[in-house]
C-alpha cells in the first residue's frame, strides 16, 4: 500500500527539533552526564518539539528504565565582595523561571547548569568550570512552595551560589531563607538520578 506524503503532513502537523542548533547548555550537560553515568546508560534528545519541558531522556539500556530532564543554564557572573564574604569561593548562577515551568513540568529532574569562576591560588589565574544542581522535580516544587517568592510576573528568581572547594550549593535569592542545595550538587545529584534508573 502506497501512502502519500502530503496526506501524512495534512493529518499531523508534527514539529521536530532542529538537531543542528542544539542548545549549548544542553550539550554541556550531555557531556557531563556521559562522563559520569555508567556505560549501560545512554542520553537521548526528544525529536518532538512539543515536549517543551523535556530536554533530555536518560535510558538504562539493560533494564529500560528512563528519566526525563529539563535543563536550565546560567551565564557566568562576577561575584560581589559581599557574596564572597558570606559564601566563600566560587560564584553564582541566575535562573529566571515562570511558575508554570515548574508547577506543570512533567520532567523527572531539573538540572541547573552554572558556569562558576574559580581562582587558582598558586598562579592567580581564574577560569570557568561548569557545575550542576540535579534536583528531582517533586523536590523542587516542594522547595518553591515552602521557601520561594514569586515576582509580579509570576516568575521565580533563583540565585544559586556554588562553592567548589567546600562542595556547597546555596540558593540565596530570598534573603529571609537560604536553601542548602548541596545534596543536589554534581555527584550527589547524579547519584539521585542514577538511582531512578536502577
Amino acid at each position: 500500500m502506497e501512502i502519500s506524503k502530503n496526506k501524512i503532513i495534512k493529518k499531523k502537523g508534527i514539529g521536530y527539533k532542529n538537531f543542528w542548533s542544539l542548545n549549548t547548555d544542553e550539550a554541556v550537560v550531555i557531556g557531563i552526564l556521559r562522563g559520569w553515568l555508567p556505560k549501560n546508560v545512554e542520553v537521548f534528545i526528544p525529536a518532538n518539539a512539543q515536549m517543551k519541558d523535556i530536554d533530555l531522556i536518560i535510558v538504562n539500556m539493560e533494564n529500560k528504565k528512563t528519566a526525563t530532564i529539563q535543563v536550565k543554564g546560567s551565564r557566568a557572573y562576577e561575584p560581589k565582595k559581599i557574596e564572597i564574604k558570606e559564601f566563600g569561593g566560587g560564584s553564582a548562577g541566575w535562573f529566571y523561571m515562570n511558575r508554570d515551568k515548574i508547577d506543570k513540568s512533567t520532567a523527572d529532574f531539573f538540572i541547573f547548569l552554572s558556569y562558576i569562576l574559580e581562582e587558582d591560588k598558586k598562579s592567580g589565574r581564574r577560569h570557568i568550570n561548569p557545575y550542576t544542581v540535579v534536583i528531582p522535580n517533586n523536590e523542587l516544587k516542594n522547595l518553591c512552595k515552602k521557601y520561594k517568592k514569586l515576582d509580579k510576573s509570576e516568575m521565580y528568581n533563583f540565585f544559586i551560589w556554588i562553592n567548589p572547594v567546600e562542595k556547597q550549593a546555596i540558593e540565596f535569592r530570598d534573603k529571609k531563607h537560604h536553601i542548602n542545595m548541596s545534596k543536589y550538587l554534581d555527584k550527589e545529584g547524579f547519584e539521585k538520578l542514577y538511582a531512578k534508573l536502577k
